[in-house]
């Protein structure tokens, strides 16, 4: 692993004229948000998930049918796993997902994030496995290296975190910031996710944190029943949820991320179809 720049991204050479000027006319992030929303009928979901619980091993809930969603989705259609750093398109060669935890579940509790590396071909137990790890040692006593990070650098005077910051962004331009940097920092990841529906709140739309390389914020609503028409035509009460994405037009066009996220609409509302058998329909982006 290099010690300096991207240690998991190669910078993408083909690309059309109008792809390679859009970080020049939208250089930052938010110049260049997208958003959008889903509302999924998870019953299906829930219900096999209820039948798939054996008592043994990680628990698999439903946020982690979610990660397992997007990293099936980003291992599939590896266009929407880029980022903008440089003025220069990155693309990816790993899949990471960050989301922020609660130390622990009280209202004047800390929050803190992790970010997780998962394997294209990773199951929901190895998903679980992976996140239970993560989320352990986020509410651990021990800080994580990102705590420490921020710890020190707030306790510096205002003038000088700002000298800071800019200075780090220079580095990221001209891609010599140091490999263990951007390896723990939870925003330079393929995608940022906040569960708000475990704490029984609907998704929001979030924006795009400038800093970082994250090109994907969603955030995940509460399960809720809403009316749905069925297969037959009937009127019918489906269990619903919202993913609300913020999403960085830059990386890929709106043809190849819409039919990316109704990929991964379909692992959600039918996980038994996804990981319930070794059949896979989809195929390389």
């Amino acid at each position: 692993m290099p010690l300096l720049g991207q240690p998991h991204a190669r910078p993408v050479e083909k690309l059309s004229g109008l792809r390679r000027m859009m970080p020049f006319l939208m250089p930052r992030r938010n110049d260049s948000v997208v958003y959008f929303e889903q509302h999924i009928d998870v019953g299906a979901t829930l219900d096999w998930l209820a039948t798939e619980d054996s008592g043994t091993g990680p628990k698999v809930t439903f946020f982690i049918v979610i990660l397992g969603a997007f990293v099936r989705t980003l291992a599939s259609r590896p266009r929407l796993n880029r980022f903008i750093a440089g003025l220069r398109t990155w693309q990816r060669q790993d899949i990471t997902l960050s989301f922020a935890v609660k130390k622990r579940f009280a209202d004047d509790a800390g929050l803190t994030t992790v970010k997780v590396r998962f394997a294209p071909d990773d199951d929901l137990q190895e998903i679980a496995r992976k996140v239970d790890e993560a989320i352990a040692i986020g509410r651990g006593s021990k800080q994580t290296s990102s705590e420490k990070e921020v710890a020190l650098i707030t306790r510096m005077p205002r003038f000088a975190i700002r000298l800071l910051l800019w200075f780090n962004g220079l580095m990221e331009y001209f891609n010599v910031a140091p490999t263990a940097m951007l390896e723990a920092d939870p925003l330079h990841a393929s995608a940022f996710l906040a569960n708000l529906g475990s704490v029984g709140i609907d998704a929001p739309y979030h924006h795009l944190f400038e800093h970082g390389t994250c090109s994907i914020f969603a955030t995940i609503g509460r399960i809720h029943k809403a009316p749905i028409v069925d297969a037959d035509g009937a009127l019918a009460v489906g269990r619903m949820v919202t993913l609300r994405y913020s999403y960085d037009e830059r990386i890929a066009d709106g043809f190849y991320a819409a039919r990316a996220l109704e990929m991964l609409s379909r692992h959600v509302a039918d996980a038994e179809g996804t990981w319930g058998s070794s059949t896979d329909e989809e195929s390389a982006g």
